[in-house]
């Protein structure tokens, strides 16, 4: 947790105020579970405003809503590919994917724009990408990388007091007009720069907390949606409240195979992999790869001829490929099937468009445990 004390505006960072007069911006109570990760005073400070010059036009410069297509709707038409990607097998009629991931494959290095407070690095880049007008794609981007790992809550006062006391945390939103937006952070360093924007001197808290804990508070309150980095336009975006909805409704609200993903990988990371994909539902992307009408399983294919199933853990990362797939949900057991049934398979491939992960088929041996019990 940092405490941030607000100051006047310089000639350096002041924000041009809005033609109308502005709208009114307040701070709402909210439950959490937020735990403080530095020494803060004890005292709490008064609820406060913030100032609307630090966002304006709710949506304005976020490109448009978006939302993400219906699993059970029919599978957009497939990008063209040439023909030496195409590939079938019985029972996986199997589209070779050769594209460049859209994220490194390996996380990026952790960073701290505020001593003791990791970034989300991942949110953090891809709000880079962003600009007025972002394109729908571009959007459900940065909601892909999003939910790598935690989001930053902006608290009116001091956090630590708040929750030594059991109280709600007084989290800041923006109003526009009868609608109110919850703000999140990809970092501490952007909540300084909402701050900064602010004119009443009285300090305010940064907490960090698991993405999927900040979404379902908007869900659960009373907010038209979510803003994240406010005060960084254009690299800034908007959610609504119904996108969010579903992507919680098709997420593991444990994250628990993106937090792997997310972290520097380790010895044990596919072994880690492996044991969650016995127990957690994934994602496949199924296509009629070659227009035969046959609905086949992406899978990918290495230069000496493996073959790995490809993973994902959550549909925004099928979409995230661009290839017209449609994510499917995709069991354990049903997992346990096509690897026990299909010898040939060297393992899967998890979250293609980056960060990814291999694993081979020896660290899949939780898996292979529930084709056995299915046997009996």
């Amino acid at each position: 947790m940092a405490l941030f004390s607000r100051r006047k505006k310089s000639s350096d960072d002041a924000v041009a105020p809005a033609a109308d007069a502005p709208e009114s911006e307040s701070s709402t109570p909210t439950e959490t579970d937020a735990s403080a990760t530095a020494d803060q005073p004890d005292t709490a400070a008064p609820s406060i405003g913030i100032s609307v010059q630090a966002f304006r036009g709710v949506g304005a410069d976020a490109g448009p809503e978006v939302a993400l297509p219906d699993p059970e709707a029919a599978p957009a038409a497939p990008a063209p590919r040439p023909a030496e990607q195409q590939r079938t097998s019985p029972q996986l009629a199997t589209p070779v994917d050769r594209r460049l991931p859209l994220a490194p494959l390996l996380p990026p290095e952790q960073t701290e724009t505020v001593t003791g407070m990791k970034d989300n690095v991942l949110l953090r880049e891809a709000l880079k990408e962003v600009e007025a007008g972002a394109t729908n794609e571009q959007l459900l981007g940065v909601m892909r990388q999003a939910l790598q790992g935690h989001l930053y809550i902006r608290v009116v006062g001091d956090a630590r007091a708040q929750i030594a006391e059991g109280k709600p945390l007084a989290v800041a939103v923006v109003r526009d007009g009868e609608r109110q937006f919850m703000l999140a952070f990809s970092s501490a360093g952007a909540v300084r720069d909402s701050v900064k924007l602010d004119d009443d001197p009285t300090a305010t808290s940064a907490v960090a907390q698991p993405v999927t804990s900040v979404l379902q508070q908007v869900v659960t309150g009373d907010f038209a949606g979510l803003i994240i980095d406010n005060a960084s336009a254009p690299n800034r975006v908007v959610f609504p409240t119904e996108l969010l909805q579903k992507t919680l409704d098709q997420a593991d609200l444990e994250m628990t195979v993106k937090s792997i993903l997310a972290a520097p990988r380790e010895q044990d990371s596919t072994v880690k992999v492996g044991e969650a994909l016995a127990n957690k539902r994934m994602w496949v992307a199924v296509n009629d790869g070659n227009g035969n009408g046959q609905v086949g399983i992406a899978e990918a294919q290495t230069t000496d001829g493996r073959r790995f199933l490809q993973l994902f853990s959550h549909p925004l990362e099928v979409l995230a490929l661009g290839r017209g797939d449609r994510p499917l949900p995709f069991e354990p057991e049903q997992l346990a099937k096509v690897i026990s049934t299909h010898p040939e398979m060297a393992g899967v491939i998890v979250d293609s468009a980056g960060p990814s992960i291999v694993v081979e088929r020896d660290a899949l041996a939780p898996v292979l445990v529930l084709a056995v019990d299915l046997s009996d």
